[in-house]
């Protein structure tokens, strides 16, 4: 392979990952621009349907993430994962012909833990796909898929959902995603193995487990990052159902406006907040958790106007600088759980703080906000669902909180790892 044809290549493999990423976050997503539909369709409640996108996905996603993980690794990546997108595209499918609860709850589950498989295996592919000095930008490209894939399922799913149907809608993203593992399958072989990474399958989860709870930097750390999926989770999954309750808004509008403000605010987020906590943990690596709790002091005032705004023009701006806020923060928070974890152990570290914050998180948010809605709407009637995202809302102050505790424990344990933090850092942007 000539030097031109193994770029165009690399490429290739990049793009085609991103559009993984893309669909992984778009079948994830789209049911949160149906929730009005499904709601009316099939009579649920808000908790019912809380426990759909939150719990009834998470519980799978997040314990099924580290075996699965794991065996992908040893027994090809590229075959797994094409497997995986063809399951998790079924499990789409499923949903918009389900009939009842349980039927929606079973896919969500099979979604959940065909899922868990996308991000860790995108991640070991790229590590071989790519050359160390471009991995940044590869996996910058690789997380902007997520936001891209938000985006595409709001825009795209509400307007089918407006002018088909939401089982049409479905339809729509699960025959997308059977498309594109038939093509990961044809046309992405597995790369070679860069050296030292069979190490990391050998590595047992006792010892991953006892290091990291030695750290204290990483318990404060993975403990802010439970609250802040808990709080994001939440409220992601249930603002398009507040915009159209709230403003009288249609599912289309919602859809493009709310995927507009994703877009505008996260991309940027995502890969300026990355290169910028790099650049400042250069000079100190406390910048690691000092930046994201600054960022999520600007995020909560900002996040409380947006729920309190008077109109849907003043929401969908704000919507914007808060995703602006939050995306921002990705990179700092996976640099500083990496921070004094030894290379060959970070693929597990992150399976692990994945299941813990998905649970906690994923699993807790929705769910959270349904239920909260629920038993306010005696008292506050249709702004019941307003006034249960403000209250989730302002848990966000115990994201700020470990993180400030910390930074003490950052400048500590393990300084001979702070070069490899700030990679860490700018690569998860």
């Amino acid at each position: 392979m000539t030097r031109a044809s193994s770029k165009r290549y690399t490429g290739y493999a990049v793009l085609l990952l991103c559009l993984v990423n893309i669909a992984n976050y778009g079948q994830r997503m789209v049911v949160s621009i149906l929730l009005p539909a499904i709601k009316a369709d099939l009579a649920l409640t808000d908790a019912q349907l809380g426990f759909l996108i939150g719990g009834g996905f998470a519980i799978l996603y997040a314990v099924a993430g580290v075996p699965l993980a794991r065996f992908a690794d040893r027994h090809g990546r590229v075959r797994w994962l094409s497997v995986a997108i063809f399951i998790w595209s079924l499990a789409t499918g499923l949903f918009g012909l389900a009939r009842s609860f349980i039927e929606l709850l079973a896919a969500r589950v099979m979604l959940g833990a065909a899922q868990s498989v996308g991000i860790p295996a995108s991640h070991s592919l790229l590590g071989d796909y790519v050359t160390p000095e471009k991995r940044p930008f590869a996996l910058g490209m690789h997380s902007a898929g997520g936001v891209l894939g938000a985006t595409l399922a709001m825009v795209a799913g509400g307007w089918l959902g407006t002018y088909l149907g939401w089982r049409e809608a479905i339809a729509a993203f699960a025959c997308a995603g059977a498309v594109l593992a038939a093509v990961t399958w044809t046309t992405l072989p597995e790369p070679l193995r860069v050296h030292g990474s069979e190490a990391r399958g050998s590595v047992s989860l006792r010892q991953v487990v006892h290091r990291l709870a030695a750290l204290r930097s990483y318990v404060l750390v993975l403990t802010s990052v439970c609250f802040a999926m808990l709080v994001e989770y939440g409220l992601s999954q249930w603002l398009p159902s507040y915009y159209v309750r709230q403003f009288g808004l249609s599912v289309e509008e919602v859809g493009f406006r709310y995927g507009l403000a994703i877009a505008v605010g996260g991309i940027p987020g995502s890969v300026l907040g990355g290169m910028l906590v790099a650049a400042l943990a250069r000079r100190d690596v406390r910048w690691l958790v000092w930046f994201p709790a600054a960022m999520y002091v600007v995020a909560i005032p900002t996040g409380l106007c947006m729920l309190l705004a008077p109109n849907a023009g003043v929401a969908f701006v704000l919507n914007a600088a808060y995703a602006l806020a939050v995306y921002s923060t990705n990179g700092a928070l996976w640099g500083a759980c990496f921070v004094h974890v030894p290379s060959e152990l970070r693929a597990t570290t992150s399976a692990l703080t994945l299941l813990v914050a998905g649970i906690a998180g994923l699993a807790v948010g929705p769910v959270l906000v349904g239920s909260l809605s629920d038993a306010l709407a005696v008292r506050f009637g249709h702004q019941s669902l307003q006034m249960s995202l403000v209250a989730v809302e302002c848990l966000a102050t115990l994201v700020v909180i470990p993180l400030l505790c910390a930074g003490r424990f950052v400048a500590r344990e393990g300084e001979h790892n702070r070069v490899d933090a700030l990679r860490t850092a700018s690569s998860a942007s």
